[in-house]
């Protein structure tokens, strides 16, 4: 029997905008949901709940070459696609709207958008037509496989110097 662990932050941290939903019993089995129509361009939240920290693990989100945030709120249940609905945008610190999302849709970004080296790699399995297969973080994916994705400045960054043959990314 597998135990779930109980989020440290009050439920439901985003009730306007995020629903968290089990899928199975079991590790990695709750995901976040659109509680109400979202239009684009909206902000469903910010990162101010969140605790810096030195170290990547699979719960965080990469803020800089160097910095990641564990969230410290429903936000961590936003899963990956390949062909997301909302940009963690680190620069600005805040989770928007990329598209119109509609009530009940699972709430999904790229998780290349902000992770360069993954502590966790894992095969997608979003099913869009832009699937990339194995996510391991964007150190690993072609630049031009990205393109027409939003991207943090990070990795922007990194992904340039990587591009131009800098040793040691």
């Amino acid at each position: 029997m597998t135990i779930e662990q109980v989020p440290h932050w009050k439920q439901p941290s985003h009730p306007n905008f995020i629903t968290v939903k089990t899928y199975k019993e079991g590790g990695f089995s709750q995901y976040a949901v659109s509680s109400n129509p979202i239009p684009n361009k909206t902000v469903i939240g910010d990162f101010s709940a969140a605790t810096p920290t030195t170290e990547k693990a699979y719960s965080s989100v990469q803020v800089s070459e160097t910095e990641h945030i564990e969230l410290n709120s429903d936000l961590l249940y936003c899963n990956h696609s390949c062909d997301p609905n909302v940009a963690f945008d680190t620069d600005e610190g805040v989770v928007r709207a990329i598209r119109d999302i509609k009530e009940g849709e699972p709430i999904t970004f790229n998780y290349l958008s902000t992770e360069w080296d993954m502590a966790q790699s894992f095969k997608c399995e979003c099913g869009s037509g832009k699937c990339l297969g194995d996510i391991q973080g964007a150190k690993y994916t072609s630049s031009k496989a990205l393109e027409g994705t939003f991207v943090n400045s990070h990795i922007r960054n990194l992904l340039a110097r990587r591009d131009m043959g800098f040793k040691g990314l």
